[in-house]
């Protein structure tokens, strides 16, 4: 018997036509990604029964959901499917703003056991998370938040009639020598960034019913966008639009070659809290911002994406 090994676990998507019903004759996407803990999260009851012999009567299995991460680097055209997913929402002339469409997919991993494969797929998955991390000198993670209604009975029979399309090969992007234009409206001088995080978050909830084993279905929560800065303290202008709560617009470009390039923006954020951090000695003074984006009315939404950027 071969024990599966990760280096050869092939990560494949595809979208649903019908919310939590897997598509016939499936057309996967094989996905680059760098780890994944995505599975069926069982949840048990344990009876608080009394036994005059101490012993614990029954244990009993009371429903099944589907959540986990998955972790990628961020490369160009790789991820659109999944960032309209996150955003409930489609690309529309290459620009992409937070919605309400409920859009799902059904994820399958291949596990490679020698002679044999085994399957196992999620349906009804939702892009619940992305928390996106731009680091000095690294490349640019993305990590992915699922939440799903349910998984068929593990198989080592592939789908019949289903195809799969190959990776994407454009490079992966970094924080170093491919981001761009990195802007703060609002302030005369900008501060010099360090790191920068950003959270997307839809805020999914679980729909339960009784005689239902799975969740019934998922409702969208509030959209919101978060995240932090990490900035060297040049000047006072961060600093004061943090106690003056002033709106800051934050956008950046990131990508390697043109037209493979996207710019987030963020048109209205407030800068939470921070303030100058005297580390000690042989360090730079640094500022940790958190920040939270809201609705513009002129993007329509708290968060716009543009792809194909030159």
């Amino acid at each position: 018997m071969t024990v599966a090994d990760g280096s050869q676990v092939r990560l494949a998507d595809v979208p649903e036509a019908i919310i939590g019903q897997i598509p016939a004759n499936p057309s996967f996407q094989i996905m680059r990604y760098v780890s994944s803990d995505v599975r069926i999260s069982k949840q048990t009851d344990i009876p608080n029964e009394i036994r005059a012999d101490r012993n614990v009567g029954s244990i009993v299995d009371v429903g099944r959901s589907v959540q986990g991460s998955i972790n990628t680097l961020l490369s160009y055209g790789t991820f659109d499917k999944w960032l309209e997913r996150l955003l409930c929402s489609t690309w529309d002339d290459d620009v992409l703003v937070n919605g309400i469409e409920h859009k799902t997919a059904s994820l399958e991993l291949t596990f490679n056991q020698g002679v044999a494969q085994s399957f196992i797929r999620y349906r009804g998955c939702r892009f619940n998370t992305l928390d996106l991390t731009l680091r000095a000198r690294q490349s640019v993670q993305a990590n992915w938040g699922i939440m799903g209604l349910g998984s068929p009975d593990p198989t080592a029979a592939i789908i019949a009639g289903a195809t799969y399309a190959d990776p994407t090969t454009t490079p992966v992007m970094n924080a170093g020598l491919n981001v761009a234009n990195l802007a703060f409206s609002g302030l005369t001088n900008g501060p010099k960034i360090q790191a920068m995080t950003m959270r997307i978050a839809n805020n999914i909830y679980q729909n339960d019913v009784v005689g239902a084993y799975e969740p019934y279905s998922h409702g969208l929560g509030r959209f919101e966008v978060t995240g932090s800065l990490t900035t060297y303290f040049e000047n006072l202008d961060a600093y004061q639009a943090v106690l003056d709560h002033d709106d800051v617009g934050v956008s950046f470009t990131i990508g390697n070659a043109a037209n493979e390039k996207y710019t987030v923006a963020l048109a209205r954020t407030k800068l939470l809290d921070g303030g100058p951090v005297v580390g000690g000695n042989g360090q730079a003074v640094m500022m940790e911002v958190p920040y939270q984006a809201y609705f513009d009315a002129t993007a329509a939404g708290s968060i716009t994406i543009t792809r194909a950027v030159a």
